[in-house]
């Protein structure tokens, strides 16, 4: 299923340190479509490590579906949190649904640094109407969809972790990213807001950067002690990959659940008969 979801993986084309962390350095605070992708590649390279991102959920294996539903179900420890990302081999992380958990796991390491991302609140939600919900709206609102999609990963409760990523309620916040969504565009941007605000008042000054993509390397290098690199900062915009993404599986699943039974049928009636 991978090769047709979050295709792009900003890792494999760089070089990563041989050495592997002992825990997450930095941690992603912000929503999904604040240039989470440009962050991943951006830590990445100031790292030389891997950072978490939504791609990993689906081109893991089941302990990579598991430590989020159990996160969701309030089951995981701060020492779950270290073992996985540890022998997993992460430095830092962002994007859904790492950032669900920015709570949990500033506590589970306390020396992290927290990066929020975050951009223009009142162009959010058409952001995300126009990208990942394309994806999640036919994985939540169609049987057949669905069911292809299990087809594809057998993992263990795969069919309903997308709709149990959206109803998480993170920190602070009265409703899960689902139904600020589904609520339009003010109420999403209210819930953009109200997520900023949680994490300001929780995380100390001192550990906290809030940061847009178009300021680019320097308060971000700044902030974590790193050189500055001589190129610029990744503009990284998957929302064309996602788009042709969509498309690919919606004609998949056209065909197999539309012309392929239509076609079963008429062989079977001609073979019958004949």
């Amino acid at each position: 299923m991978a090769q047709f979801i979050m295709s792009e993986n900003v890792t494999n084309a760089m070089e990563l340190s041989e050495e592997s962390p002992d825990e997450l350095l930095v941690i992603g605070a912000g929503l999904p479509r604040t240039a989470t992708l440009s962050l991943k590649s951006a830590l990445t390279k100031l790292y030389k490590g891997k950072c978490y991102h939504m791609s990993e959920v689906f081109q893991g294996n089941q302990e990579d579906l598991d430590v989020w539903m159990n996160g969701m179900a309030g089951r995981n420890t701060a020492e779950d949190w270290r073992n996985y990302f540890k022998k997993r081999g992460f430095v830092s992380g962002c994007d859904y649904p790492f950032a669900i958990f920015w709570k949990e796991l500033s506590d589970a390491y306390p020396n992290a640094k927290v990066v929020l991302s975050t951009r223009d609140p009142s162009t959010w939600h058409r952001s995300v109407t126009e990208s990942i919900w394309l994806f999640n709206s036919l994985a939540r609102n169609s049987p057949t969809f669905k069911l292809m999609l299990k087809i594809f990963d057998m993992r263990k409760g795969s069919e309903r972790w997308i709709e149990s990523i959206e109803a998480a309620k993170p920190h602070g916040m009265k409703m899960g990213l689902g139904q600020a969504i589904e609520g339009g565009p003010e109420v999403a941007r209210q819930f953009f807001l109200d997520w900023e605000e949680s994490v300001r008042n929780t995380i100390p000054a001192d550990r906290l950067l809030i940061h847009s993509a178009k300021e680019g390397w320097e308060p971000l290098c700044n902030f974590l002690g790193k050189p500055i690199p001589e190129e610029p900062y990744p503009r990284v915009n998957d929302t064309d990959s996602i788009k042709k993404d969509v498309a690919n599986l919606k004609k998949m699943h056209f065909m197999m659940f539309y012309v392929a039974p239509a076609v079963l049928s008429a062989v079977l009636g001609y073979v019958v008969f004949m």
